[in-house]
């Protein structure tokens, strides 16, 4: 049996997508899922079909609160200890980037699935980590930096991940 890695941040991304419903029905911002497009190949001789990304995707979600625009992507891991960095593509690292160049808010929020804790890593902190690792340094980030220098994402008010408070409250840089 083959291993896939395909859908590990689905049920992440999902309660994701529910938190932006909530921001929605409450009137705090309307942020949605950026569709991946896919190219469907058929194959009529075994009766199969496949699907393909037809192009890389920038982030998972866009949108917009309080007047600023968000983009940020989901990242999940089942790491304990750390966050590997090749969950991270450079496209999408130079979106974040460009993105808060151009006045918008930009972010990662990242998952440790067995300990079911978020954290929201800004632009600037994902990027010196990345160009690190780039440059020979730790393919990771340690559990412990997001401890210690990530906000914590937690349920408040009726909202499942409420993220928007830590953009806004603590001016996400």
């Amino acid at each position: 049996m083959r291993t896939t890695y395909a859908n590990r941040g689905m049920a992440f991304e999902r309660l994701i997508e529910i938190t932006n419903e909530q921001y929605i029905h409450k009137n705090r911002a309307v942020i949605q899922k950026v569709p991946t497009p896919w190219k469907v190949f058929y194959d009529k001789r075994t009766k199969r079909s496949r699907a393909i990304p037809e192009e890389k995707s920038t982030v998972d979600f866009i949108g917009i609160a309080n007047g600023r625009a968000i983009a940020f992507d989901a990242k999940s891991t089942r790491e304990t200890t750390r966050f590997p960095l090749a969950n991270i593509e450079d496209h999408q690292v130079k979106f974040l980037k460009q993105w808060k160049q151009n006045g918008g808010i930009s972010f990662i929020l990242v998952e440790f699935a067995k300990k079911q804790e978020v954290y929201l890593l800004s632009i600037d902190k994902l990027e010196k980590w990345f160009l690190a690792a780039k440059n020979g340094g730790r393919k990771s980030i340690p559990y412990e930096y997001f401890l210690t220098n990530c906000d914590l994402v937690k349920s408040k008010d009726g909202i499942l991940l409420d993220y928007l408070p830590l953009i806004f409250e603590r001016k996400v840089k």
